[in-house]
């Protein structure tokens, strides 16, 4: 049997001073609901006397002209009050713990008794002994030549005001009450059920998942727990948060719902701006989410998926490859026999863990795409990830050094510098030297290729310009080398052009129809037989789905290996089974064409599996939606404050573009912080100079490693 759990004892994420601020917001939204009823519901004597009330508020602090000043006074004080009455009830409620107004009901309740007392304590008093006696004297100041009249309307007013005055107290608590309840449900602490690490944003709905889940008595309430619905949704990409945000705001009361949400990275990363962590405009952590920020509702497992069996339900995941014997030490069993249930729907075992579900979302992003060249994969930089872009950015900032300090390194450690001289030959051969390292080489003429090799480029001759002086600036060489016969063949041919000589014009290289076909450390080889020297090869040549997906015995475009749904965005043979993102093949039905696996289209993806989940669980499947989406339009930055981008078929190009660009993702990064950092990081962009700090320099982690080689074969010698 589960016992009442005390609030304070489930509370997460709680902030006494956001509570309190709460029933404060409470407090000024119930003061300005109380003046609409005398507004336009009095009769014409109460309405009379609150039409005065602004000027008897002024009067009692003293203010009596002019007339404006003696109304903003009065409403002043007003206000004052009414947040007087919030930080004194605030407190009270949150140091007592009588109440917790996560719930509703309890919410009203607490309103109703803040509403009576202020009622009995300040109401009575100060109407009785200050208000009447103002009303008297402003009444009777406005017309001197009816003393009698006054009288008899001022006794009829007193005598109707006792009902106003209590019915208008308990509006002002009520609407505190409710409207500090509503803030504490959307925006305050959350209640977190220790067994499943799941949390909710109200007290009650702990209560009944305590109940329903993890009580012992099997009665008729528990025969709920049978018929819970366990949702599995598998990548932490634009597809799957979208799916988990709108299926646990719909699902947040609803205790027979389980939602797991598994990623191999436990943040959102926001893939459109990782060109600028990799030139240093965005400081790395801000385009980057944790996906527990997300989970509130949602169990969350930081794990990689290593198999999915549709016919059994079950999905394998493993957090390490020291998981298994890392339980086995805890637990102190052996390793065969360690097979233990831990939570209703993951069964833990040796190296992995299985979880089990009745629906399941499979977004799981794409992979890098080599074309089976082995060579391009070893020595290829690619820009996909967040450590991608870090290590991208270390590498071009230490090649940067190393090409500064060309002419320092060929002179030695002589003493006197200024009498070496340096022959004709040396000097063209440093200059190849130079070259050879500041030539980056870009494989792919795609939205990324083009974006990476913009901004690198800017990036690279900034910081040249500031900082590295002994770098010859005609030394610099960023090359696009594509396959195909124009850049950017998303979009239309004027576009494509533009694009091309901004290129040009901000000194980039571009080379159509051209297949590279090789790689080694320090050169790329294309199809023609050329050869270029360079020490940076940037792959964004192609991406494929997951090779996760090849297992799973299910249909598979033949050509791009997605899975293949159907207008529903779900599996044709398994029912319960959805996938969207870069691992679904879904096919327009106006064009016949597949979506492309952008974000945008993601996202929407992502609100339609959501919606045709809940509609399977609420038994409506006639509300089913199929997705027929048409495309908002493409952008990409090509450089400096420059862009392009269709949108809604209307073409845009130059600044107004790269405006649009980076308004367009600025409003659709996930969260206020996270819009308000990147914000600041492009505004102080303007005003200062690129950084060039390397997070980790490359020789440490070269001396480091034979460090460590040496000292692992001196040990074995010792040994043997």
């Amino acid at each position: 049997m589960v016992t009442k759990i005390k609030s304070q004892e489930a509370r997460v994420d709680f902030s006494f001073k956001r509570e309190v601020f709460f029933i404060i917001a409470g407090g000024i939204m119930g003061a300005m609901v109380m003046a609409i009823p005398f507004t336009f519901f009095s009769p014409e004597g109460i309405s009379r006397a609150y039409d005065l009330t602004w000027i008897v508020f002024g009067h009692i602090v003293g203010v009596y002209s002019p007339i404006s000043s003696v109304i903003i006074a009065g409403m002043t004080i007003h206000i004052i009050v009414g947040i007087s009455i919030g930080i004194v009830s605030g407190v009270f409620l949150y140091k007592t713990n009588i109440l917790n107004i996560s719930k509703p009901s309890n919410g009203l309740r607490y309103g109703l008794f803040v509403g009576i007392l202020v009622y009995l304590i300040f109401s009575i008093p100060i109407q009785r002994f200050v208000l009447n006696l103002e009303f008297r004297h402003a009444l009777v100041g406005n017309n001197n030549n009816n003393n009698n009249n006054n009288n008899v309307t001022f006794s009829n007013f007193q005598i109707s005001s006792i009902i106003y005055s209590v019915s208008i107290n308990l509006l002002f608590g009520i609407t505190l009450g409710l409207f500090s309840s509503f803030l504490s449900i959307k925006f305050g602490a959350r209640y977190r059920c220790s067994i499943c690490d799941i949390s909710f944003s109200r007290i009650d709905i702990l209560q009944n998942h305590l109940l329903f889940v993890h009580t012992d008595d099997y009665n008729d309430e528990h025969q709920m727990t049978t018929n819970r619905k366990r949702i599995v949704i598998l990548g932490g990409g634009f597809g799957g948060v979208t799916v988990l945000k709108k299926l646990q705001n719909h699902f947040q009361t609803d205790v027979s719902v389980d939602i797991t949400m598994v990623s191999k990275d436990n943040y959102l990363l926001f893939t459109p701006m990782l060109h600028e962590i990799a030139s240093g405009m965005i400081e790395t952590r801000h385009i980057v989410t944790p996906i527990r920020e997300f989970c509130n509702r949602a169990r969350f497992y930081c794990a990689t998926v290593k198999n999915i069996e549709l016919e059994r339900k079950m999905i394998s995941i493993r957090s390490s490859t020291s998981f298994g014997s890392a339980l086995v030490g805890i637990r102190g069993i052996s390793g065969s026999t360690l097979s233990t249930i831990t939570t209703n729907n993951l069964l833990e075992s040796r190296t992995q863990s299985y979880l089990y579900y009745d629906i399941l979302v499979i977004a799981l992003r794409s992979e890098t795409k080599y074309f089976g060249m082995s060579d391009i994969q070893q020595n290829a930089f690619t820009i996909k990830t967040l450590n991608d872009a870090i290590d991208l950015r270390n590498h071009i900032i230490y090649l940067l050094e190393q090409a500064d300090q060309l002419l320092l390194s060929a002179m030695g450690t002589a003493a006197d510098v200024d009498n070496i001289h340096i022959h004709k030959d040396n000097i063209k051969a440093l200059a190849e030297l130079q070259k050879k390292l500041l030539t980056f080489v870009i494989v792919g003429g795609g939205f990324a290729g083009v974006e990476t090799a913009g901004e690198i480029n800017d990036f690279i001759r900034d910081s040249v310009k500031e900082h590295y002086h002994n770098i010859d600036i005609n030394n610099i060489r960023v090359i696009i080398v594509h396959s195909g016969d124009r850049l950017l063949p998303e979009m239309s041919t004027q576009l494509a052009r533009f694009a091309l000589e901004r290129l040009h014009k901000s000194g980039i290289e571009i080379i159509l129809n051209q297949r590279v076909t090789g790689a080694t450390p320090n050169t790329v080889s294309l199809k023609d037989g050329n050869i270029i020297p360079t020490n940076t090869i940037i792959w964004s040549g192609g991406v494929a789905p997951s090779s996760l997906l090849t297992g799973i015995s299910c249909q598979h475009d033949h050509n791009s290996g997605r899975i293949t749904v159907d207008k529903y965005l779900e599996l044709p043979n398994y029912k319960g089974v959805y996938a969207l993102g870069d691992c679904a093949y879904i096919t327009d039905p106006n064009s016949g064409n597949p979506y492309p696996p952008t974000a945008q289209h993601a996202i929407k993806e992502g609100a339609i599996v959501a919606n045709n989940i809940i509609v399977s669980i609420e038994g409506r499947l006639e509300d089913r939606k199929i997705f027929d989406y048409k495309t908002k339009g493409m952008m990409a930055s090509i450089g400096k404050r420059t862009g392009i981008g269709n949108l809604l078929g209307i073409e845009v190009q130059g600044i107004l573009a790269w405006l649009i660009w980076r308004g367009y993702y600025l409003v659709h990064l996930p969260t206020f912080q996270k819009k308000i950092r990147v914000l600041a990081d492009w505004i102080l962009d303007i005003f200062f100079k690129r950084d060039v700090t390397m997070l980790k320099t490359l020789i440490e982690e070269e001396e480091k490693a034979k460090e460590v080689k040496n000292s692992d074969h001196h040990r074995h010698n010792y040994n043997t």
